[in-house]
């Protein structure tokens, strides 16, 4: 046998399965459906599962949503960030105990100094292994629009930290390498931002993106399973 007919060979035999199950679904579908139809159908041509960034612990979880420049200017958005990435989190179980965030606020209330606590000090005041730490850098959710392209937006630095690290500080950062925290940036355009029409209304669309966003970092997906890519 040549070389050339055992390549053609091995070659036919490596896409037999494929011919298969796209013949098998034609026996049981009929031909109402194309062969790109079919191939979406069984799989075979979806985009291939993106890793997540990092697995959070199966251990409680605090989230930790730090405005050191007061930039969220609507209150409410902090509560809305904090129950919609909690939510995202646990629907798609890339944590399964998260500290309530009442227990944070029942601390922001009673220290007087917690803002000068360090974020692992109020993990393990929580009892929480690890602290997820966000850090807002713009927030912007105005009812009167100025800019079309980008009516409203909101941007955000994530730190996962060790709660149970307290001998080594350079240990303490679980992910990522940089100490400057992974930006997540979310965005609507003046038409959308149209539709929410009240700030509270934009807020809560900003902080679902957000939400969005920020727990995909920490559990495995098809990019193609999302209506909405930012």
């Amino acid at each position: 046998m040549s070389l050339e007919r055992w390549v053609r060979g091995r070659k036919a035999a490596s896409d037999r399965p494929s011919r298969l199950i796209a013949s098998a679904c034609l026996l049981v579908c009929g031909c109402t459906y194309t062969s790109g139809e079919l191939l979406y159908l069984t799989g075979l041509a979806r985009a291939p599962m993106v890793d997540a960034k990092f697995r959070l612990t199966e251990d409680p979880i605090l989230i930790l949503i730090d405005d050191p420049a007061l930039r969220i200017d609507w209150p409410p958005t902090h509560r809305y960030l904090f129950d919609e990435l909690a939510q995202e989190l646990l629907r798609h179980e890339a944590a399964k105990r998260i500290v309530p965030r009442q227990t944070v606020e029942h601390l922001r209330q009673t220290l007087p100094d917690f803002a000068q606590r360090g974020a692992r000090e109020v993990g393990e005041m929580t009892d929480a292994h690890q602290v997820m730490l966000i850090t807002v850098l713009e927030f912007h959710a105005q009812e009167l629009l100025m800019d079309t392209v980008n009516a409203a937006r909101f941007a955000v630095t994530i730190k996962v930290l060790n709660v149970l690290e307290k001998e080594n500080p350079m240990q303490v950062r679980l992910w990522p390498q940089s100490p400057e925290g992974h930006r997540v940036d979310v965005s609507m355009s003046g038409s959308e931002a149209s539709i929410a029409k009240t700030k509270d209304g934009i807020a809560k669309e900003l902080t679902k993106r957000m939400s969005e966003r920020l727990a995909r970092l920490f559990y495995d997906y098809r990019p193609g399973d999302f209506e909405r890519e930012e």
